[in-house]
């Protein structure tokens, strides 16, 4: 199968933010970064920022879930269609604790793994 079809780039770099209002004066005062959407589709805020076509996605630490899985929260990777990236992935043997991705709405969907140093990634179809 070929990858390139499958995987496009790097949608977003998710960062856990332990305090949500400094994070983002920091990111976008200091840095430069420009906010480009706010949302709380859950327990935690989400706050996606964007400098040279690079985004960030800061991840509301609530509940002492402090360093869970790091500062680092996950590396978003977009793709052109997740069903045969989740196949893709099967091939090679990745461990998953599920195979279906979740729907976001609006033709969207996530699909969370690990990596071999057990870090977290996401696909991301939009």
């Amino acid at each position: 199968m070929e990858t390139k079809s499958l995987f496009t780039g790097v949608e977003h770099i998710g960062i856990k933010a332990l305090n949500m209002e400094k994070a983002l004066s920091f990111y976008r005062e200091v840095l430069g970064f420009k906010l480009m959407h706010r949302i709380k589709p859950g327990d935690v805020e989400l706050a996606f920022l964007e400098l040279g076509g690079t985004v960030v996605e800061l991840v509301e630490v609530i509940d002492g879930r402090r360093f869970e899985n790091g500062i680092i929260n996950h590396l978003a990777l977009r793709v052109t269609d997740i069903f045969k990236a989740i196949e893709y992935l099967q091939t090679h043997q990745v461990e998953m604790s599920s195979l279906e991705p979740m729907s976001l709405g609006e033709g969207r969907h996530n699909f969370f793994f690990s990596g071999p140093s057990g870090e977290k990634i996401e696909l991301y179809q939009g």
